[in-house]
């Protein structure tokens, strides 16, 4: 699996009118998550079925969110991932997972039926304007995580990973870096606490 996530980027503006993103400028218009570093070799066991993360309505989608006080919501006109959230995170979760070069994984389409799951909840996946509409914002990425045992659907281990990047400036292509950034770091940081945890199991 090679995780991409692209920014089409048309129109800035944000739907609702609360901020603005800053212009291209000279940036492509079009932004790809760098992509995994995989081992030449992956681990035959143990295997993990990586399934799509849930997540809430607002982030069930294609569109870049920017996080507007405690609660708030608004999204960018004009710009887009080029695939739903969820999808680029399961992505980026099963790479980082084969990175460690001690598991293996399969998705919910191969029909396979592993021993292990992973369970994920994409509990933030957006920009922050922490410091003002003019400064460079944070890429905020947070994921809560279960590993089970499909078999006796028992629960294995649990954690959240929370990952925030700051922008080196505020123009899109820096915006899109640090919300990469942020997915890699909370994508790496789970791989390894998995591959610990089922490390535990298969050794009893």
């Amino acid at each position: 699996m090679k995780a991409k996530l692209i920014l089409l980027t048309a129109s800035i503006m944000l739907a609702s009118c609360v901020s603005i993103l800053p212009k291209p400028g000279p940036e492509p218009d079009i932004f790809r998550l760098s992509e995994v570093i995989l081992p030449e070799q992956i681990a035959a066991m143990p295997v993990v079925l990586v399934e799509l993360p849930r997540t809430s309505k607002i982030l069930r989608n294609n569109r870049i969110a920017i996080a507007q006080g405690v609660q708030g919501i608004a999204y960018t006109a004009g710009a887009r991932w080029a695939a739903p959230v969820p999808q680029i995170m399961a992505e980026v979760l099963g790479d980082s997972l084969l990175a460690t070069s001690r598991l293996n994984v399969v998705t919910p389409q191969e029909g396979v039926h592993p021993r292990f799951g992973l369970m994920t909840e994409i509990r933030h996946f957006e920009i922050i304007y922490d410091k003002g509409p003019e400064l460079a914002p944070l890429g905020r990425v947070s994921i809560r995580a279960k590993l089970i045992n499909r078999r006796t659907r028992a629960l294995i281990a649990q954690k959240q990973f929370n990952a925030n990047v700051r922008a080196n400036e505020n123009l899109l292509g820096a915006i899109a870096a640090a919300v990469d950034e942020a997915a890699h770091d909370a994508g790496r940081e789970l791989g390894q606490w998995a591959a610990d945890e089922l490390a535990k199991v298969e050794s009893n």
